[in-house]
């Protein structure tokens, strides 16, 4: 037990008064008059003894209800987190973490977790007085806003002015932080979490530091619980599993939806819009914690940027009712060809031709150069290298630039690769690793098979047989794939003839045999157009520009050469504009505006130029909590405590700082001894007549 008023304990010496009182009245005599001595000495053994017995407990009572009104004065309270005797008068530091990420958005009882936090804060400001010093701090961005007394006027206002961010949760980032840099004299130092608490701290440095280090005060740990969702239906997923994309061809969108809440959920609508157009809908029912898929099919009906979303009716978390995407259909390809000869690059330059059919759609740029020291791509979406001889370092350079920025590659890989192909290309470009040289004579020849018939090159092509048309390969380059390096088309004897493989941050299709008919009939094959129109559709898909990012990551923009002196500017889902400047060096524009839920657009001299979506990141979906049990071993043993949501939080708060109040205790108990003594210490007339007094 202590007291949060120990100074009233001097009280207790006023115990003193009934017994000098007593005592006194010991130093007075009372006569009184007996019809005879015979009844004496009957009287000295019956009736003194128990008047002095009646007087002792007279004065026991007395000090009693005095100890009992003093101790309730003082305020006794049972042993609370805060130990220490007079622990409540001590100079305390308050710092309160109040958690502004997406997830406190959840709306629970009819207020965002947000509000109620900021509500609680306040209580807690309340319940503190004396020395006290508060700091208060909102985790995204880490900052301070509030540093001073109990009772500050501004203090609501500014709690009431921390805005609700889309941003993830930064909360043990900031605890740390603040916690070992701050310099503190208080001896008490009491730490509240405001938070729906959806992760662990990835460092357990300061907490460590803190077990360890005894010789300073220790931090106290108060963890408030915060709701847990009800009516909440969460878009998880929405990706396009059609990869190869035309305006007529069909759009195939999987789409994962999953019931957070406790509620179930009948004749939901999902539905799916284009260029804010509704082209899809769903109604189905989700229980509780269930997860559903769904696969949405419309037509595109146009080229270039759509912009689309899958949406959810409202309910108690806002944030992952829509989700927005975009995707890019090719309205024109730019391709540069480079070829050691004319000759060579001639049965490559008729298939590409076929897939156009002088419809403006593919930009083809032939070069001819045996050895490039220089490949300038600015304008080019797909490069096609075939049989490379010597490339200089420049060369390589310059395509990895190109990769980089999003650009695709196509390599016939011939007999000059061994002779010339430098390492220096090979390990740059992550080719995969040259061996020998393989060719046929006579007859003889090496079939194709398939090694993946459900790839986006090789799915729903319109052939009758593709086993028909698949080449017979009379020469070719024996190649090593690198890890990662996937085998699309494979050799009988299970070497590779086409790979898939990412380099420098681009895709590539690797062929070991060359677009010649000494080395295999593919150029008349009816699968050599679709083949290359689908691996030309797949590296001059426009993702690398469109693919989203998470709230508050960077977003990196290519850029074409010839727009780098444009006015660059970016479109928030809110409407805000924001003027961009590019990287000249990276020919890029860098975004780092990333705050906002939903679709941005990016504008060059105001014209759109392309578009991507910020989206909630998973670890703020609200059904994602750390267990209360988690969170306390976490925190060091002994020095946290878990609080759940409370109406009275300052009443609650009070008893756990403290303990539970006593007072009403010593005050019926004083009340009950008051009654006794008046019992007990009452004159009775009769008895004195009868001589019992």
């Amino acid at each position: 037990m202590t007291f949060l008023s120990p100074t009233v304990l001097w009280g207790l010496a006023a115990v003193s008064i009934p017994i000098i009182i007593h005592l006194l009245s010991l130093r007075h005599t009372r006569d009184v008059e007996f019809s005879t001595l015979r009844f004496i000495k009957e009287l000295e053994h019956k009736t003194i003894r128990r008047l002095k017995l009646r007087q002792l407990l007279l004065v026991l009572l007395r000090i009693l209800v005095i100890i009992c009104l003093i101790l309730m004065v003082a305020r006794p309270v049972q042993q609370g987190f805060v130990p220490g005797w007079m622990a409540a008068e001590k100079e305390t530091r308050v710092v309160i973490f109040l958690d502004n990420s997406a997830s406190m958005s959840l709306v629970s009882d009819g207020i965002t977790l947000l509000e109620n936090a900021k509500e609680s804060a306040l209580e807690i400001a309340d319940s503190f007085e004396g020395q006290t010093r508060i700091e208060i701090y909102h985790t995204n961005p880490a900052k301070r806003v509030f540093n001073g007394k109990p009772g500050d006027t501004s203090l609501r206002n500014i709690v009431a002015a921390i805005p609700q961010t889309f941003s993830t949760d930064h909360l043990w980032v900031t605890v740390n932080s603040v916690l070992q840099n701050l310099k503190v004299k208080e001896p008490n130092r009491e730490c509240f979490i405001l938070s729906d608490i959806q992760s662990l701290p990835e460092s357990e440095s300061f907490l460590a530091e803190m077990r360890l280090d005894t010789t300073r005060p220790q931090w106290r740990f108060y963890c408030l619980g915060q709701g847990v969702p009800k009516d909440n239906l969460s878009i998880r997923q929405v990706t396009a599993v059609s990869q190869i994309r035309l305006p007529n061809h069909l759009l195939k969108l999987n789409t994962n939806i999953v019931n957070d809440g406790t509620l179930d959920k009948r004749n939901h609508p999902v539905e799916l819009f284009l260029n804010e157009k509704r082209l899809g809908q769903v109604v189905s029912t989700f229980q509780p914690f269930q997860s559903k898929e769904f696969m949405f099919q419309a037509y595109p009906g146009k080229s270039g940027l759509i912009k689309g979303r899958v949406e959810l009716l409202e309910d108690d978390f806002a944030f992952d009712n829509v989700w927005t995407f975009e995707l890019s259909i090719p309205e024109q390809i730019a391709c540069t060809l480079v070829g050691r000869t004319a000759e060579e690059i001639f049965l490559l330059e008729m298939g590409l031709s076929s897939i156009d059919n002088q419809a403006g759609f593919l930009l083809l740029d032939s070069r001819v150069d045996p050895d490039p020291e220089r490949l300038y791509l600015g304008e080019t979406d797909v490069l096609i290298l075939h049989n490379p001889g010597n490339l200089s370092d420049k060369a390589v350079e310059d395509i990895q630039t190109f990769l980089h920025r999003g650009g695709g590659m196509i390599w016939f890989a011939g007999d000059k690769q061994t002779e010339k192909l430098s390492l220096h290309a090979v390990t740059a470009l992550k080719l995969p690793e040259s061996k020998v040289l393989h060719k046929l004579s006579g007859e003889g020849y090496f079939s194709v098979i398939p090694s993946k018939k459900d790839h986006p090159i090789l799915a729903d092509l319109e052939l009758r047989d593709i086993d028909r048309e698949l080449p017979q390969v009379f020469s070719y380059l024996e190649t090593v794939p690198r890890k990662n390096q996937n085998e699309i088309l494979s050799l009988n004897n299970d070497h590779p003839f086409l790979l898939e493989f990412s380099s420098n941050g681009g895709q590539i299709y690797y062929f070991t045999s060359l677009m010649d008919l000494t080395w295999n009939d593919l150029p008349v094959r009816g699968l050599m157009v679709p083949l290359l129109h689908r691996i030309l559709l797949l590296l001059a898909t426009d993702e690398f520009n469109t693919k989203p990012v998470f709230v508050d990551e960077e977003k990196i923009i290519s850029i074409d050469q010839e727009n780098m002196n444009s006015q660059w500017s970016l479109k928030t889902p809110s409407g805000k504009t924001i003027l961009l400047i590019p990287d000249f060096n990276t020919e890029s524009l860098r975004i780092t505006q990333t705050s906002e839920i939903g679709s941005y657009d990016v504008l060059s001299d105001e014209y759109p130029y392309t578009s991507f979506s910020a989206l909630l990141s998973p670890l703020e979906y609200p059904s994602k909590r750390v267990a209360k049990t988690e969170v306390l071993n976490t925190l060091p043993s002994g020095q946290a405590v878990w609080i759940d949501p409370v109406k009275n939080l300052s009443k609650e708060l009070q008893n756990i700082r403290h303990g539970k109040s006593l007072w009403r205790t010593f005050l019926i108990l004083a009340i009950i001894l008051l009654f006794l003594e008046t019992i007990l210490g009452r004159v009775r007339p009769a008895s004195m007549k009868n001589g019992v007094e």
